[in-house]
């Protein structure tokens, strides 16, 4: 993913299915960026797959690390119990006997 790239296009988010699918074509074979808007606001983007495959990555990598983290200061605080899951389910209103 080029972080220096700029965004290549900006159509409305109601475009037919030919500018539509235009977009599409756009950013899988020529690799752009497409902004969809509504009412001139930026709602949603269609991405070349290497884009979406780099943010789902990076969302991974931050998910792994807080994980490390939390799990560290749970062991830097001495390993506390838990809340049991009889607690949990109780309290959400869930019948662990049904399950």
């Amino acid at each position: 993913m080029d972080d220096a790239r700029p965004l290549d296009h900006t159509i409305p988010a109601d475009s037919t299915g030919e500018t539509f699918s235009a977009a599409v074509c756009q950013a899988a074979d020529e690799k752009w960026r497409i902004l969809l808007t509504r009412a001139g606001k930026p709602v949603a983007a269609i991405v070349p797959i290497e884009d979406y495959d780099a943010l789902e990555a990076a969302e991974d990598a931050e998910d792994e690390r807080l994980a490390a983290e939390a799990l560290a200061q749970w062991r830097a605080d001495g390993c506390p119990p838990g809340i049991p899951i009889e607690d949990v389910a109780r309290e959400l209103g869930i019948d662990l006997t049904s399950l």
